[in-house]
Parts: C-alpha cells; sequence; structure tokens
C-alpha cells in the first residue's frame, strides 16, 4: 500500500501587537471595512523631534503595510483606507506627502479596489505641499461648521480674515465631504443666521456628502452644550431642500467613529 501523502502545513500568519498608530480593520456605516492610520496620536514611541510629537514616516508606513499585508493575507476586503489623527490633524505632519503616497502605494498593490481616505478636523491648507497631496486621495472629509468669518474664527482660532481662503482651497467637489457639530455657548453655530450662511456655503461647494455628527456627544470644551436632536434634524432638512445635498447623523463623533 502507497504511503499517505503529507501535505506541507501552512505557516499561521503573525500576530501583530496592538498598535496605537492603527485603528481596525472595522467594518463602519459610511465608509464599509476600514483601517485608519493615526498621525496625530498622543502615544508615540518615535517622534519626528523633540519639538515635534508625531510618529516617524518610517515608522507610520512600516507599521501600516505589516497590517495591510495581514489584512489581506486573511481574504478581508478592505474598503477604506483613511489618514487621521487623534490630537493632533494628521495635514500638520511634516512629512505628510511622502506617508500619502506610500499608503497609496500599499493601497494599489494589496487592495486597487479600496478608497483612500483623509479625515481631517482643522486642515493645513495653508501649506502648498499639503494642498499638491490632496490629489493622492479618492475622498477628503474636512470639518466645516461655520457659514461666517466670525464663528470659523470663534471654532477654530484662526483669524476671521482666514475664512474665505480656507474655503477656496477645499478639494473639489467629487472628492469633498463635509462634517459638523452643531453646539451652543461660548460659542453658537445654531443661530437661523449662521445655519442659512453654512447652508449657503455647502451650496457653493457641492460636496458629495455631509455628516452631521452625533448631536448627544458632548464637546470638549464644557463651555459648550451639543444642540438638540430636534435641531439638529431641522438643519439638515434645510440643507437638503435648499441645496438638494442629503445630509446623514451619525450615531458617532466622527465618520471614524
Amino acid at each position: 500500500m502507497a504511503a499517505p501523502t503529507i501535505q506541507p502545513l501552512e505557516a499561521p500568519l503573525p500576530v501583530l501587537p496592538d498598535s496605537p498608530l492603527i485603528f481596525g480593520p472595522k467594518k463602519l456605516d459610511r465608509l464599509g471595512l476600514t483601517m485608519a492610520v493615526d498621525l496625530g496620536g498622543e502615544d508615540v514611541v518615535l517622534s519626528v523631534s523633540r519639538e515635534t510629537r508625531m510618529p516617524r514616516a518610517s515608522v507610520v508606513v512600516t507599521t501600516a503595510a505589516r497590517y495591510i499585508i495581514r489584512t489581506a493575507k486573511t481574504g478581508e476586503k478592505l474598503e477604506t483606507l483613511a489618514i487621521h489623527g487623534t490630537v493632533n490633524d494628521p495635514t500638520l505632519h511634516p512629512e505628510f506627502r511622502a506617508i500619502a503616497t506610500n499608503l497609496r502605494d500599499l493601497r494599489n498593490k494589496w487592495f486597487a479596489k479600496a478608497k483612500l481616505v483623509l479625515v481631517t478636523d482643522n486642515p493645513n491648507f495653508d501649506n502648498g505641499d499639503v494642498r499638491a497631496t490632496l490629489s493622492v486621495f479618492d475622498r477628503i472629509v474636512v470639518r466645516l461648521e461655520a457659514g461666517t468669518a466670525k464663528t470659523y474664527a470663534a471654532i477654530t482660532g484662526r483669524k476671521s480674515a482666514n475664512y474665505n481662503t480656507f474655503v477656496g482651497q477645499l478639494p473639489v467637489s467629487e472628492k469633498l465631504t463635509i462634517q459638523a457639530r452643531f453646539y451652543k455657548g461660548e460659542v453658537d453655530n445654531t443661530a437661523d443666521a449662521e445655519v442659512k450662511a453654512w447652508v449657503k456655503k455647502l451650496g457653493e461647494l457641492k460636496p458629495r456628502e455631509v455628516y452631521l455628527l452625533n448631536p448627544e456627544a458632548k464637546p470638549t470644551n464644557k463651555k459648550l452644550k451639543p444642540a438638540t436632536k430636534a435641531r439638529i434634524i431641522e438643519i439638515g432638512k434645510e440643507l437638503t431642500e435648499k441645496t438638494g445635498i442629503q445630509a446623514v447623523i451619525l450615531s458617532t463623533a466622527s465618520v471614524l467613529g
């Protein structure tokens, strides 16, 4: 009797330790199966410098590559690869372009159908290199909660004169998604005139989507309180009636949860 054929055992995939740089893969309502790379977190082991507490590009890309490759080998179909920052905005990273282009190349190799997405709360669009890098992304999710220069300055801490420049630097409509929260207190962006101006601005920008963030989430600024869900629904209806843009009310504090 012939000896049985012994099938070689496949080597198990390596177990990767949890990394503060990597979120997911996780199924999200709007983005599908998502992996996000955090360029602006608090837990930085190897930072760019003593002054710039953001992870080195080499560490970011190497870590992301390990997670992306492992996800591909498990057979999961990543739908979104995102760049974001939990504390500092990702666009402030001095090597933002290098990181974005490397992640694009990794996406192209392992998950060609996945969207490369930038999620930014306070973008550094004044930097020409950052603006040029926007072309790398398929989608750009920007936080815009002000319809007037005065409110923009109050929310962001920037000069009111920068408002029109900032809005003019936003990417073209087919890439652009807007996120917004509404609150009252030290800053009030729920007033009728402010909402009207915000709706008008979005009508000019024509973003592909608008997310109204969880109205029940408490702002980090204790001098602010969230608008009621009823008011958020009213704002969403006004946006749709005036512009035709459908607003989606998220149950989370951002598109990434």
